[in-house]
This record gives C-alpha cells, structure tokens and sequence, in this order.
C-alpha cells in the first residue's frame, strides 16, 4: 500500500513539470562559406530604433531579429581585394517586431494575437564618398495566435518569421549584387 502512495505522489509530481521550451534556433546561415566580394573591406551597421515599450517585443525574444541580421551580415560576406578603392556598407534600418491584439468577432472564439516583424536592409558599394551601387530590401512577416498560446507556440511563430526574414534578405541581397564585385 505504502508502494502504491509513493507511485501515485510521483506520478503527480511528474505532471507537474514545466513543459519544455523548443531551442530558439535562428538560421543565420554561418553553416555556409563567406561569399567573398571583390571590395577592400565590409561595414555592417545598425540604424534600427531600439523601443522598449508595447506594441515592439523585439527585446522579448531570445534572438532579436537586430541580433540576427547582424549575425547573418557578419558573417554572410568576405571582402577579397585589399587594393580596390570600393567598399561596402550594409545597414540594418529596421528590424522590429509588433504585436496587436484583434477582438474576436464572437463570443465565442479566442482574441487573436498578431505579430508583425518589418525590416529594412539596405547594402551601398561606395568608392571614396561616392556611391557606386545601392540597393534596399524591405518587408515583412506575420502571424496570428489565439491569445491564450502558450510561450513555446509563440516562440516557435517567432522563430519562424525571423528565420523567414533571414531567408528573404539573403536571397534578395545575392542576388542584388552586380557580378564585377561577386568574387565567385
């Protein structure tokens, strides 16, 4: 009987844990090789407005989509020749996310949660003070959540929409990117 106590009480204290949370894994691609350019060097820079305060839960996720453009940018590009008189700027303008809560329409549905991540990167290939080629990529990303979802549903639809956006700026950026300084 004593046995049959103690196995009950487990079984209760095991129902008891915290679920656990997936691993926030933001794809910043640094699995693959540097795509080197014909530039002397590289400077990645951030403009973005860093807020604190609701609708922006940037600072709420593991990895703020900030943290991970700058990750990916860091990384993503090489600069080859030392001697050329070009170079790059790529600059982060924005990379936010918001959330807005939708009124459900009955009684009997959940509110709704929408998240939106906007961004905004633009790369500059520059000789001296002048600008020789410059091109922008902006968008964004959203999803809704009943608003009673738990934090591993939220932070898997976060992690979704930034590694979407990774996915996106990367795609556009290679192939902005005029072929007399693609180093390949």
């Amino acid at each position: 009987m004593r046995f049959l106590y103690l196995f009950v009480i487990g079984l209760c204290l095991a129902g008891c844990q915290a679920p656990s949370l997936n691993q926030f894994k933001v794809n910043t691609l640094t699995h693959e090789q540097p795509v080197p350019l014909n530039v002397s060097d590289i400077l990645v820079v951030s403009t973005d407005m860093n807020f604190d305060r609701m609708p922006h839960i940037e600072n709420t996720l593991p990895v703020t989509p900030e943290q991970a453009l700058l990750q990916w940018a860091n990384h993503r590009f090489q600069a080859v020749d030392e001697t050329s008189p070009v170079h790059v700027v790529l600059t982060i303008k924005q990379a936010d996310i918001t959330q807005t809560e939708e009124k459900s329409a009955n009684w009997y549905t959940f509110d709704n949660i929408t998240y939106r991540l906007s961004y905004q990167v633009e790369i500059v290939f520059m000789r001296q003070q002048d600008i020789v080629y410059q091109y922008a990529v902006d968008g964004w990303e959203s999803s809704s959540l009943p608003q009673r979802s738990s934090i591993a549903d939220k932070e898997e639809t976060w992690m979704k929409m930034v590694n979407a956006m990774i996915r996106k700026v990367n795609q556009q950026i290679m192939q902005s990117i005029p072929p007399r300084y693609s180093g390949a």
